[in-house]
């Protein structure tokens, strides 16, 4: 009988609403703004919807709530205050499902504009479910207490076809995945190809603005604007700014080999590609924008021979990024671009103006043919003002966030940095501080693999290079050993001097005469020269003004 009455109640309770509820997704953030931002989650048992949050744990002194019943819940929270931390707790209406502690917490964008340090995050081709998607997570986690304000994904964030399932069980969990994380960093995703297996396959494409599927029915992103930039109208492709940064999320998968009129990449060779709605957007967002720094993330990489060669015939989607959409980007000057795709990291030079195959690569589109790394004295320099100013990208491969190759090839002569084999993985960080940006790769150990920084400056010496009569000078390589080529164009014809100088201020003569308009190249022998190991100057003066820039012999 006492069985019997146990069982009753238990069944009253359950039929009058008292049924556990579990969260089986989340809670986890989306679109933050300087005043706004929303927490997600799902329940096995459809409920309502609370947050309640505040400005310290334990005085949650805000509530938000929607009692509709759902099992997919969505909080906005607004009227928030700009750069400010706040710890949020969700409920399904009177029961706290979770929160209220160090875990559950959030910080709003700063208002864009002013600049402030800050810290960005980006993996890619991470949704693994595997050791080494855990070992990159939990070395980014320990490598120092910098927060982290910005998390990119940079595509294929899920293997193998971009199921609910697979993002369940490899991105949204905690073993693998990244819950832990979600709880208080919102991330700001881009699509890749495994993404997109389950909204628009390559054999069966659909139209792009009926593309729905798992990936768009888990994030958030911003259709309107919310956040700064022009506004899509669309969750396929976004921007946004974060202090004196404008971020622009493009989607490479928007490609059609069937269609002319759904290829909004322009992959498809029987067709000639002008524009599309995509291209036209980013144009006008590009134009819009007034932020001194600008970087840009999507997943097929316009440049790499890693696990991908982006000049192999089949590569269409990579090829139309180089062609269609590079040359805007370096028109308005974007500082780094961030692709995945290819299971490696790549890190490019400062580079410019080949939208071509490797081979067609000259010493003019390597801007600066050095290492970037301050440490050596070796920024990369985008100088604000003069007649061509802000010129040059650096172009980064990060595919390997929980993928990897275990043997590249690793030939593109626009990388300077590579690193890539079967347990070469890791992920890349941005410090942004004023007029200087640091970029690293750091390995599933913890090991920094690459670092480079940028720097913008006014040029003190811009009138003197206004009345050059060439343009900047390029060696390649440059370190040398045995040769190097120096690479310079000449606006008019004129007279010019060629020279090195050693460490101990010997001049050596290399070329003296005049010159016509146009390209010229100059190769430097070591042998013929009888060039010792070390640094030197070279100078190329003309009568209205010189240029220098420094060699360093290896052998």
């Amino acid at each position: 009988m006492k069985q019997m009455i146990v069982f009753l109640l238990g069944s009253l309770m359950c039929m009058s609403g008292f049924a556990q509820i579990n969260i089986t997704v989340g809670p986890y953030l989306q679109s933050p703004t300087p005043g706004s931002i929303k927490v997600k989650w799902r329940t096995d048992v459809a409920s309502g919807s609370k947050v309640v949050y505040g400005l310290s744990i334990g005085n949650l002194n805000q509530t938000v709530e929607d009692t509709t019943s759902l099992q997919r819940h969505t909080v906005q929270l607004s009227s928030l205050l700009p750069d400010t931390k706040y710890f949020y707790a969700i409920y399904d209406g009177a029961t706290l499902l979770e929160g209220n502690d160090a875990d559950h917490w959030f910080r709003t964008f700063p208002l864009a504009g002013p600049a402030k340090p800050f810290r960005v995050w980006a993996i890619g081709d991470f949704g693994k479910g595997n050791d080494w998607q855990k070992k990159v997570r939990d070395a980014y986690e320990n490598y120092d207490t910098t927060e982290t304000n910005l998390w990119l994904w940079l595509g294929d964030n899920v293997y193998q076809d971009g199921t609910e399932a697979e993002y369940l069980g490899k991105v949204f969990d905690s073993v693998y995945g990244y819950q832990k994380m979600m709880k208080h960093w919102a991330f700001e995703p881009s699509p890749g190809i495994h993404d997109y297996n389950s909204i628009s396959p390559v054999t069966s494409p659909v139209p792009p603005l009926q593309h729905t599927g798992p990936y768009y029915d888990l994030v958030d992103t911003y259709k309107n604007a919310e956040a700064g930039g022009v506004a899509s109208g669309n969750h396929l492709y976004y921007s946004f700014d974060y202090a004196n940064v404008h971020f622009i999320s493009l989607n490479s998968e928007l490609g059609s080999v069937f269609s002319g009129t759904d290829d909004w990449t322009g992959v498809n060779p029987f067709v000639n590609f002008t524009t599309s709605p995509m291209l036209q957007w980013l144009q006008q967002d590009l134009q819009a924008n007034t932020k001194p720094w600008t970087v840009v993330y999507f997943h097929q990489p316009p440049y790499t021979d890693g696990s991908h060669d982006s000049g192999a015939f089949w590569e269409v989607y990579m090829k139309a990024m180089r062609e269609h959409f590079a040359p805007v980007l370096e028109q308005y000057g974007v500082d780094i671009v961030l692709t995945g795709h290819s299971h490696v990291y790549e890190r490019s030079y400062l580079v410019k103006g080949c939208y071509c195959d490797a081979g067609d690569i000259t010493p003019f589109n390597i801007l600066q043919n050095n290492s970037g790394n301050d440490d050596l004295g070796e920024a990369y320099i985008k100088y604000t003002n003069g007649t061509n100013p802000n010129q040059g990208t650096v172009y980064v491969v990060c595919g390997n966030s929980g993928s990897n190759d275990s043997d590249p090839p690793f030939n593109h002569p626009f990388m300077f940095s590579e690193f890539g084999c079967d347990t070469c993985c890791g992920s890349f960080v941005i410090d942004v501080n004023g007029d200087r940006l640091d970029g690293k790769h750091i390995d599933a150990y913890g090991v920094v693999r690459d670092q480079f920084t940028i720097k913008k400056m006014v040029n003190t010496s811009v009138e003197e290079l206004r009345n050059a009569d060439f343009s900047d000078i390029k060696v390649s390589p440059n370190p040398f050993s045995k040769s190097a080529v120096v690479a310079f164009e000449m606006v008019k014809d004129g007279a010019l001097d060629i020279s090195l100088t050693d460490v101990s201020g010997k001049q050596i003569p290399l070329f003296s005469g005049k010159k016509s308009a146009g390209n010229h190249e100059l190769i430097i022998d070591a042998a013929k020269l009888n060039l010792a190991k070390g640094t030197y100057l070279l100078t190329v003066k003309s009568e209205s003004g010189y240029k220098r820039t420094k060699m360093i012999n290896v052998e």
